[in-house]
């Protein structure tokens, strides 16, 4: 089994940070939960949830998670029991986020008494905190993302930028598509009216509410910012492909004199004009050589 517990006065809580099929064993034997709730945790639901059963809670909550080698914002769910005396947290693969915490509360018996030394519900808030306020260092890096981003988008790095812009977008989306469920399963805490969830905790939900829902203000506002980055860069590829393009049709008028007398003297006729001179040829060449020069130099300009 891959369970460790902390335990505190009458309280226990038993976290599970990679659920094995000796775990669901362990859980059915020693605890009465509903099937549909084994069902969840064995197919690790997507949707975050609140059951509220005679003497117990059942919640799946959806953490963000930052994956460093895809540069992407992904989604770990957490399922947690709620009783009397115990809590029990479970997932299908370990949570950065939540084994810092256990170790923390682990490590130091100071936060051991504060967090499981009161109630059950007052240790969901202590873990519900920990895990959203965690989040604002996504939050924060995404807003630092955003700048860099925007300052690309005036440098005219177009390939990237826009490659960036787009990775950047959906991981704004997809904090917003996370949080915004987790903010009404905190009310649904906050209103339920299980003993060891008290009215005196609403004050800490919504301290972690409120948390949430800044987070989801300043994601909403870097949308926004990047919508209009969106719109500032396809402005400047546009600007970018039409002064290519004004340079192709210039590039194709002033060659079109040499091209035209090439073409004509390289025709196999005999007695053409000046066929036999060798200074219109020399003419021809140099003329042909300063074009293409003053093209390069044009060209390279434009690209600094």
């Amino acid at each position: 089994m891959s369970h460790e517990q902390i335990k505190s006065g009458s309280m226990v809580w038993l976290h599970f940070s990679e659920l094995k099929d000796a775990d669901f064993d362990f859980l059915r034997k020693e605890f009465k939960f509903h099937p549909l709730d084994f069902d969840d945790i064995r197919d690790d639901s997507e949707l975050s949830k609140l059951d509220v059963y005679k003497y117990y809670l059942f919640s799946i909550i959806n953490i963000p998670v930052f994956d460093t080698v895809s540069n992407r914002l992904v989604k770990r769910n957490l399922a947690i029991f709620i009783g009397k005396n115990y809590v029990i947290t479970t997932s299908r693969k370990p949570i950065e986020t939540v084994e810092r915490f256990f170790a923390r509360v682990k490590r130091s018996p100071g936060l051991k008494r504060d967090a499981l030394g009161k109630s059950t519900g007052y240790f969901l808030y202590k873990l519900l905190d920990y895990i959203f306020r965690d989040s604002n260092v996504i939050l924060r890096e995404l807003v630092r993302e955003t700048e860099r981003v925007e300052n690309q988008v005036y440098d005219l790095n177009t390939k990237v930028t826009t490659k960036r812009l787009g990775v950047l977008r959906r991981n704004i989306l997809f904090l917003r598509h996370i949080i915004d469920p987790e903010r009404l399963l905190v009310d649904q805490f906050k209103h339920n009216k299980k003993s060891f969830i008290g009215n005196e905790l609403n004050i800490y939900f919504d301290d972690v509410k409120d948390s949430l829902d800044n987070t989801s203000v300043v994601s909403d506002n870097l949308k926004n910012i990047v919508d209009g980055l969106f719109e500032v860069n396809e402005s400047l590829l546009s600007h970018r492909m039409n002064e290519i393009i004004r340079l192709l049709t210039v590039i194709s008028v002033v060659l079109m004199p040499p091209t035209l007398i090439t073409g004509y003297y390289g025709m196999n006729v005999e007695r053409l004009p000046f066929a036999d001179d060798v200074l219109i040829v020399s003419v021809i060449i140099t003329f042909s050589i300063i074009v293409f020069w003053f093209l390069t130099i044009g060209i390279d300009r434009r690209q600094k």
